[in-house]
This record gives structure tokens, sequence and C-alpha cells, in this order.
């Protein structure tokens, strides 16, 4: 017996019986997503987290939590899988959208923007990950305090993106 057919068997038969978008049929596609996920088939679940955050798009709306934790799930996979680029799109998404609907320095849009500027890092974007973590710098030194470790935190990512600029840039003789 194979969880994943096992899974996939229910979920067929859920899509024929309730229906694509019962809260069943999706409860029952991210507990396959999040079993892949923990089996590190991360093309796996990024496919099942895409159809998920297509169905609570259409069920409950772009802005939903549900939706925006699809879309964070999702991005995370395909960061996992290599692709940085569709990641980056994602999380830029995620950070916009939960900045309209939670304010910009609400816990979870400051881990979308947190998430964003390593995977611009992950990337290469120096440029990108500088100007989001300096962003986020600002938002938790205002929100945690300059103290803070997440704020001591972002300071180090803030430094090593800068670096990074610096190693990029070509050197003239001195």
């Amino acid at each position: 017996m194979s969880i994943v057919s096992e899974y996939e068997k229910l979920i067929a038969d859920q899509n024929r019986l309730l229906g694509s978008d019962h809260p069943d049929t999706l409860t029952t596609l991210r507990r396959l997503a999040e079993f892949r996920f923990d089996c590190r088939d991360y093309a796996g679940a990024a496919d099942d987290y895409g159809q998920l955050h297509a169905a609570r798009a259409r069920v409950h709306g772009a802005d939903h939590p549900d939706t925006l934790t699809a879309l964070y799930n999702l991005a995370t996979c395909r960061a996992l899988t290599g692709d940085l680029a569709t990641a980056t799109t994602d999380y830029q998404q995620l950070y916009d959208a939960r900045t309209r609907v939670l304010g910009a320095d609400s816990p979870d849009t400051l881990r979308a923007l947190s998430a964003l500027a390593s995977c611009r890092a992950d990337a290469d974007d120096h440029e990108g990950a500088a100007a989001d973590y300096q962003r986020l710098l600002d938002a938790r030194t205002r929100v945690l305090g300059s103290e803070h470790e997440e704020t001591l935190r972002t300071r180090g990512d803030l430094i090593y993106q800068q670096s990074r600029l610096l190693s990029d840039q070509p050197q003239t003789p001195g």
C-alpha cells in the first residue's frame, strides 16, 4: 500500500462524489501535499499546492488566509525544486497581498518579506535581496526594536547581501 496512491484514490472519489472544491476534498489534497513535502517530494508537493491554491482562490478569493497559506507553501516548494524565478514571483504576490490585507508590519507580512528576500538571495539577486532586507530591517526595528534577535539577524542578512553586491562589482586597480 502506498500512502500517495491511497490519497490519490480518495481525492478521485471525493472529486466524483463531493466536487473538487468541497472542503473535505481540499483538506485531503492539503494532507497529500504535506505528506509529499515531508517525504521531500517537493515537485509533487508543488503540484498539489498549485491545485490547492487555485481551488482556494476560486472558493475563498485571492486574499483569504487559506489561499495565502497555500501560495506560501507553493512558493516554498518551488524554491526547493530550484524554480527560484517562479518562487520569487509567488513570494512577491504573497507579500503584496499580506501587506494589502494585514498591513506592512504584520508578523505574517514580515515573514513573507523575509521569504522573498531569502529567495532573491538564493537566486543571486543581491540587489533585490538587499532592498528587501532593508525594508524588513526597517519594519522589524520599528515593530520589535533594534536589539531584538530577529532584527539583529536581519541586520546580518542585509550586511551579507551588501557585501555580495560589493564583491560582484568589477575591481579597479588602486
